[in-house]
This record gives C-alpha cells, structure tokens and sequence, in this order.
C-alpha cells in the first residue's frame, strides 16, 4: 500500500537538502543526470559555497558582510541608449503581443550589422537567398536573458554525456559547474606565468589529443559512441586574470582555432567583458572575425558587465545556423520566447549608429577612467602608494584620508598589506578583478590556529573582518601550492578602503610561522618517520608495553613497511617538517566502520615533544577530516598511556569505549576517545 503523506513531507523526504534554511548562496546541487560533479568540478563547487553560504555565520541577516569576491559590475549609470530604446518599448502600445522565439528581426537584423561591422564573416555560408555578402543572415543569431542561459543550452546541444568541455584555469569557477551540470565533463587547461597567463595553443593541442586517447581506450564505443572534447571555452578578456588577445594577438588566435578545428573542437568565445578593456585600442578580438573559423565557433556577447546592466540578464548568440536553430527549438521548449525588452536594450548597445558611436566613446571614456582610478587605488593598498600610476597618487591620498579620517593610519595603509602582493605578470588589462597573493601566510597562526588552506584563509578573514573572498581553488588556479584570493575592484571606494584597512589590520593580529610546515607525507619522508615510530613507542611505553616486543622494534623494518604502503596512505598522512626534518607525523582513516573516521596514530620525535607540534597535527587532522565532511572520529590508546590520555581529554576527547588487543604475546587495554570533527572545526579562529 502507498505509504500515506502530506505532499511537502514527501518531498522534504525526498530531498532532505531542501529542510535547511539557507542564506546567501543557494544550494548548488548536482548535475542533471543526477550523477556527483567530477572530482575537479566538486573541488570548485565546494570552493564557491563555502566562499558563499558555510564561512558566513547566523548574523549575516542584521550585520552585513564585506564581500570582495562578488561580481557586480562599478555603481555606474546604465547604457543610455538601451536605456532610451526600452523606455521607447514601453511606450508603444505593443506590449500585449508575445515575442518571437527567435526574437524580432528587425532587432535581429541591427545585431547582424554590429557584429559585421566588427568584422565577423563566414566564408562557408550555405545557399540561402538572404545570405548577404560576409556571408552572414538574422538566422547566425539570437538573444535570450544572460550569456549563462545560453552557455547551458549551448553545452547540452553540443555534447552527449562523457563529452569533454576544456576550460582554462584560472577560470570564472560556476561556468565549470553549469558545463557539467548540462551533462558535459569538464577538464581544465592550466594557464602558466611564463605564457603571460595566455593560452598555449601546443599545450592546448596536446591536452585534447591527451583526452581523446584516454577516452577512446576506456570506452571502446560502449555507450554505442565513443565521448571526446567537443568545446573549448575562450574567456576573453579572462575572467579572472584580465589579460586579453585583441588585433595585436591575431597569430595566437588564430594558431588557437586551428588547434580546435583540426580536431572538430568548437570554440565558445565568451565576449562578455569585451568593451571593459582599459585601452580603447586593445579590446578582444572575435575568433568568429578571423576568415575560415566562423562555422566553428560560437560566440557570446552580454550587457551585464561592460554596459551596467546585470539585473536585466540580457545577451545574445552568433554562430553558425545549425546551432542557433536548436538553441531557437531549447528557448521555445525551455522558456518559450526572450522578453522583447531584453532585445530592445540590447540594440540600444550593439549598433552601428552615429548616435551609438559617440554615445560609446563619452561613455566608456568615464568608465574607464573610473576603473583605472579604483585598481590604482587597490594597488596603492596592496603594495604602496608607489606602486599606483603617479598621476593618480594624490587624488588617491586624499581619497583614503577623507575616508579614513587620520592621517597616521592613511599613510600606513598607504606602505601596503603586509605579507600580500600581486602575482607575478599578472596585470589585467580588463574587467574589475584581480589575484592578490596570501601564500606569505601559509604556516602563520591566529589565537594558535595555523592558518594552512584557502578555507583557513576565508576563516581567519571572515573572524577578523567579517571579509570573504574566491579562493584559488574556485577559479581553478594552476598553482596548487599558494593560497590565492580573487578580488573585485569595483566596488565603491569607501567599500574598498575600510575593506583593506581591516584586512590590514588582521594581518597585523597574526603570529609568526612555526619554524616547520604541515603538509601531506612525501616517499622521501618513511625513513624518518619509521625512526620517529620506534622511537615513540619505546619512549611513551617502556613501562606499558613488554619490552621485549621493544626490543623487536628496528628502524629497517619498519621503514620497508612505510615504503611499501606508500601508495596506499599517501594521503592518509599529515608530518610536521622543518626544513627537510620530520618533526612528527599524524595518519588517519576516513572508513573506520563504526565512526565516521579514525585517529590512527600521532606520534612526535622525542626531543621535539611538548612543543605543540602534536596539537597543530591533531588539529590540522581534524580539518582535513573536516574538509572531506566527516563528522565525527575515534581515537585509542592504552589506557595506562596517562599522557596520552591528558592530551586527548584536554582536547576535548571523551571516552566513549573500551577494548583489549593484542601486541605480540601480551593483551592491553586500550580506550577510544570520541571528537566531534564539526565542534573541534567550529570557529578555529
């Protein structure tokens, strides 16, 4: 019999995500298929919420946060031609009929002219009458609300599931999410320093042909075909890096669309930071307007971030026709039409008018201004009044004193963040981001909690300052090893000031690094940690433990156990390490069968006890249990072992079983001591 229920209780039941209230980020879920996100696209869906709900607390309602990851464009007045043009819209009398799917051509027609004008031409155009002389129709595009729709549906049009979509790293992070979401896999591209942050059409070649070959000897056309990349996503100008290809970079893109092409790779050109660029001169240039490459690419304009306009979600789609046919037939089943005002404004934007030209040019001659002045200003706060353009430091002096309010703390706010910088060539020549540099913190401790990961970084920021950020895991930042913050420059100056000022302050709360660093074991490491194993056991249980079972210990043993097991616990293993000397070592199991994890030994080298390294690899445990969302673990030891037992209680441990084991020929008992990994995590700082 159907098991009787109100209809809210059924669905709660089915879907118990739903019974927490949350606040800011929504919920980001899982793909559409149902299946879990890919290991590298989790890694960036957990980055983004807890950047936008878990570091957040319950005050977030009546005291508001300062959040530097945002990605609103500058408080700067609206486009006003598409200001006039719905406006105009609204006036006549039309609004009582629905839009075309499509949307109108007369508007459709005036976006084809802009995009032409910009150059864009199709040198394999079909033989349709209206084809007009660069080879392009009203049919090449369509508009609907925000580029993100449209790269959703344009994901799942082009890809069936285990199909490959690269995205470079660093990246705008929820756009891997939606590519996978959509059914799509995703890999990253790394971009690299030495490339100026551009991307490297060899490195790109031998990351699809890398993909290809693996797919095709796993799969061998099980699923009836056989996956492989489909797409690559060029952001340009790069959310976040800034950086740029324009005319001057034709060769570079053009290398990179050869690369896609030969391969049957579409690209999907995301214009949508395009007219923000600094100089008038090097705006990105279209892979669409470089002759032979039309048909293969798909190209994404959007009014959102250049144009002031991102509550109105409007962008617009070039590509070849087959591909806006069904991106039409998605709109229709999906959404039935795009608001005609969305059309209307976008227009007022992108057209080839007199009126359009000298409108663009007073207003994005302010804009940019605007934006030069408020990366300047966030420059002389990260490295020094000095390092702001000089003609800008006055105004940039008095802009944080009438702030600020002291002259005293303008001029130390003035000499920089201590220990913060700029990443090396990364200057963005575009948008309002840029990557500030923390990895100078890495080891450092606040209250005594080391700050070690990006979520000890947004912790220790958010405790201090009530500041949250993108970390570098959620824009896929190549460099694994440094602690990286993206950050928004267009946020009001007042904003920004009093921000930096209290990341300045924080900074200064911190204490100095230990002289030795927690990470993940390493081979070279087994050595000294056997030594540090046999040493700890016949210190901490000579009166315990029999001595002859000591005696049997020896360093070359257990060494050979360490280096066999290796592979298998590699990442089960946290060491203290100073300089190239263990200091001591954690291990421990997420599978334990009773509790969510456990504590399987801690052990320190002798003459390094009582130092607190034991209790920072006891913490720096906990939070990777926590960070793979154990909630709870057990810890044993002998239940005669009294320094064991006062470290664990003292830790907040408490006893909650008893057993007996065996250790060659005599029995012991031990105690489990219970930690609840969310309380021992709950507000480190």
């Amino acid at each position: 019999m159907l098991k009787k229920s109100s209809a809210i209780d059924r669905l709660l039941r089915e879907n118990p995500q739903l019974g927490e209230r949350r606040f800011g980020l929504p919920d980001i879920g899982l793909r559409l298929d149902g299946e879990y996100f890919n290991p590298t696209v989790q890694a960036i869906a957990d980055a983004i919420d807890f950047y936008g709900f878990e570091v957040r607390d319950e005050n977030i309602t009546t005291i508001p946060d300062i959040d530097l990851g945002n990605g609103n464009p500058t408080n700067f007045k609206p486009f006003p031609l598409s200001i006039d043009r719905m406006k105009a819209s609204l006036d006549s009398k039309k609004l009582y009929k629905y839009p075309y799917t499509e949307g109108d051509d007369e508007l459709r027609t005036i976006l084809l002219d802009y995009v032409e004008k910009l150059g864009f031409i199709n040198t394999q155009p079909y033989n349709y009458e209206d084809i007009d002389e660069r080879g392009l129709t009203v049919h090449n595009l369509t508009f609907l609300p925000s580029t993100s729709i449209a790269f959703n549906m344009i994901v799942d049009i082009i890809s069936k599931p285990g199909d490959v979509i690269i995205v470079p790293g660093p990246n705008y992070g929820l756009f891997t999410i939606r590519a996978e979401r959509a059914g799509a896999e995703v890999e990253i591209l790394d971009l690299d320093e030495r490339d100026e942050w551009l991307v490297n059409p060899e490195k790109l070649a031998n990351k699809i042909d890398e993909i290809n070959d693996s797919l095709q000897k796993v799969y061998h056309r099980r699923k009836g075909y056989v996956p492989r990349v489909v797409a690559f996503l060029n952001m340009n100008p790069s959310n976040p890096t800034g950086k740029i290809m324009s005319e001057k970079d034709t060769e570079l893109l053009t290398q990179i669309a050869d690369v896609c092409q030969e391969r049957g790779v579409f690209i999907i050109d995301d214009l949508v930071y395009r007219d923000l660029a600094f100089d008038e001169e090097n705006v990105a240039k279209p892979i669409a307007t470089i002759p032979g490459y039309f048909r293969n690419t798909i190209s994404m304009f959007g009014l959102s971030k250049s144009y002031g306009m991102a509550a109105l979600r409007a962008g617009f789609v070039v590509a070849d026709e087959i591909i806006i046919r069904e991106l039409i037939n998605r709109i229709f089943q999906e959404m039935d039409s795009a608001p005609d005002i969305v059309g209307q404004a976008l227009v007022g934007a992108f057209n080839t008018s007199e009126e359009r030209e000298k409108v663009y040019q007073e207003y994005f001659t302010e804009l940019r201004g605007i934006y030069s002045f408020k990366y300047n200003l966030l420059k002389a706060l990260v490295d020094g009044i000095g390092a702001a353009d000089r003609s800008l430091q006055n105004k940039i002096k008095e802009t944080v004193l009438k702030v600020i309010g002291d002259e005293d703390l303008t001029n130390k706010l003035l000499t920089g963040l201590p220990y913060v910088t700029f990443p090396k060539n990364l200057v963005p020549d575009a948008a309002f981001f840029c990557i500030l540099d923390f990895t100078k913190i890495k080891g450092m401790k606040y209250k005594g909690n080391m700050i070690n990961s990006e979520k000890d970084l947004l912790k220790f920021f958010y405790k201090t300052g009530r500041i949250r950020f993108l970390v570098g895991q959620s824009i896929s930042w190549p460099y694994k090893d440094e602690l990286v913050g993206r950050i928004t420059y267009a946020l009001d100056d007042v904003i920004t000031i009093n921000a930096l000022k209290q990341m300045h302050l924080s900074l200064e709360k911190l204490s100095p690094k230990d002289e030795y660093v927690i990470r993940k074991n390493r081979l070279e490491d087994q050595e000294q940690m056997a030594r540090i194993k046999v040493d700890g056991w016949r210190n901490a249980y000579d009166n315990i433990v029999s001595s002859k079972y000591l005696k049997k210990l020896n360093y070359e043993e257990q060494t050979r156990r360490y280096i066999a097991s290796f592979d298998e616990y590699k990442d089960l293993v946290l060491v203290a390490v100073k300089n190239k000397e263990v200091l001591g070592y954690s291990c421990f199991n997420p599978q334990n069968e009773k509790y969510d994890a456990e504590l399987v030994s801690l052990y320190i080298k002798p003459n390094y006890l009582n130092q607190g390294i034991g209790t920072t690899l006891f913490k720096e445990t906990a939070k990777e249990l926590g960070e793979q969302n154990k909630k709870n673990m057990i810890v044993w030891c002998f239940k005669d072992n009294q320094n064991a037992r006062v470290f664990y209680e003292d830790l907040g441990g408490k006893v909650v079983e008893e057993k007996i084991v065996t250790i060659g020929d005599e029995t012991y008992g031990e105690v489990g001591y219970y930690f609840d990994i969310n309380r021992l995590n709950e507000n480190p700082f």
